[in-house]
């Protein structure tokens, strides 16, 4: 026996372009779909940003697209939460009437049951005229997917709701969606200079010939320096000097977000603004304020004149100096708003008059160091660990130490560098080796 009571939940998925987006959303919100029991909250969905496809084939509507050529266009994904049944319906046919690009998947089909509604995945956007018969509007259909794929998105959900976020959509998918543009597609060409080639085969002598794709990222650095940012054809020329596919390279570049996947300013702010740094000195709410007024710009755009970009980042390791900021490859310690704008002039003048001064990195009160006032505590040297009589882990303990000892310089050199805490740690009496051979 069907059931119909608020209580039902359906989810309505379709696809519009991003222009109409706005508009079916508000068309579906005005049917009350997007709301949560008791109307603490309404108007939520989740939304999503892409590029849809299709392919015309014999039969298809000429005004939508052409028979055998691909069509693309932006589109938004949007997923509505619907309580009870006649939500629903209304919402779909909210969507109908309102979605630019519906048309009748089959005039013939028999007027929808109670549950036969489906919303339209259409993406062209060659065609705007509406299909709409008079009254009990047929069964619509995606013109890009088959109707039963079309059927999977609205269904009956679980007595459950989905959580919902009102984050930026810039942080989901420009961090791993490359989208060509001018001054940045395959087509244009890089190549290292000379200077950097010599590099880059000195880079390549540190790792085995079989393993020289481990080289990815220092090579997607040096190219990044060279070009001022890792474009598209930068992570090619990558791919091709260490013979490893293409999409392995954009994998890395991707991932670690200190390679800019676009052109940056000259001078590249990263301002800390995590705990250390709100709470130090001044606050970094205060050094982002003063950048704000500085350079009339806020996180994540460059200055008009192309010299600053100003982003803000998480924790960079310099917190008992806070708060601090990231400038290229220096870090500015123990800033207040009177020493960023300071600086930010000073560097502006350098850019065009020679022989200015710019203040050194490093901490900008005047301090001399961060380190503790009594002296150095770290271990400078592997401990000795003298064997105690009758005490089995002592003795192994001892027998450990003198391994270490045992070593000479020499074998010790050929090591990557590592302080000596990285070598050896003792705790609760047993040795534990953290010897690492990262042969050069």
């Amino acid at each position: 026996m069907s059931t119909n009571t608020p209580n039902d939940r359906y989810k309505l998925v379709f696809f519009v372009p991003t222009e109409n987006a706005e508009t079916c959303k508000d068309a579906i919100f005005a049917t009350g779909a997007g709301s949560f029991p008791g109307g603490k909250y309404t108007k939520c969905c989740f939304q999503t940003i892409g590029t849809g496809q299709f392919l015309p084939n014999e039969g298809a509507n000429p005004a939508i697209g052409a028979v055998g050529a691909v069509e693309k266009c932006e589109e938004a994904r949007i997923e509505v939460m619907c309580l009870g049944r006649e939500v629903m319906r209304n919402a779909v046919a909210a969507l109908i009437q309102a979605h630019p690009y519906e048309e009748v998947a089959d005039p013939q089909s028999p007027t929808p049951t109670s549950s036969a509604f489906l919303p339209s995945s259409t993406s062209s956007s060659l065609h705007s005229t509406l299909f709409l018969p008079p009254s009990n509007p047929p069964v619509m259909a995606s013109k890009l997917f088959p109707v039963s794929r079309a059927t999977r998105a609205l269904r009956q959900l679980p007595p459950s709701y989905r959580s919902f976020s009102a984050a930026p959509q810039r942080c989901s998918d420009v961090l791993h969606v490359h989208r060509n543009k001018p001054t940045n597609n395959p087509s244009l060409p890089f190549a290292f200079s000379d200077q950097n080639l010599k590099l880059a085969d000195e880079i390549l002598k540190r790792y085995p010939p079989q393993y020289k794709k481990a080289a990815v990222m220092p090579l997607l650095d040096l190219g990044q320096r060279q070009h001022g940012y890792t474009s598209i054809s930068v992570m090619n020329e990558v791919a091709r000097m260490l013979e490893m596919p293409p999409m392995r390279v954009y994998e890395v570049a991707t991932f670690y977000t200190m390679y800019n996947r676009d052109p940056v300013g000259k001078y590249f702010l990263q301002i800390c603004t995590t705990t250390p740094c709100q709470l130090g000195g001044c606050g970094s709410d205060a050094i982002v304020k003063a950048i704000n007024e500085h350079l009339g710009i806020t996180p994540g755009h460059t200055t008009e004149d192309g010299l600053f970009t100003y982003i803000e980042v998480e924790c960079l390791g310099a917190c008992v100096n806070a708060p601090m900021v990231q400038i290229n490859d220096d870090y500015y310690e123990d800033l207040t708003p009177e020493s960023i704008k300071t600086l930010l002039t000073a560097l502006k003048e350098s850019a065009t008059t020679t022989g200015t001064k710019v203040p050194a990195p490093g901490p900008l009160s005047g301090r001399d160091t961060c380190e503790n006032s009594a002296g150095l505590t770290n271990l400078q040297d592997p401990p000795r660990v003298e064997p105690r009589d009758n005490d089995a882990q002592g003795q192994r303990a001892g027998r450990a130490t003198a391994a270490i000892e045992g070593l000479s310089r020499t074998s010790l050199s050929k090591l990557l560098p590592l302080s000596p805490p990285n070598i050896l740690c003792f705790a609760d009496g047993n040795v534990f080796f953290f010897v690492f051979f990262l042969f050069l």
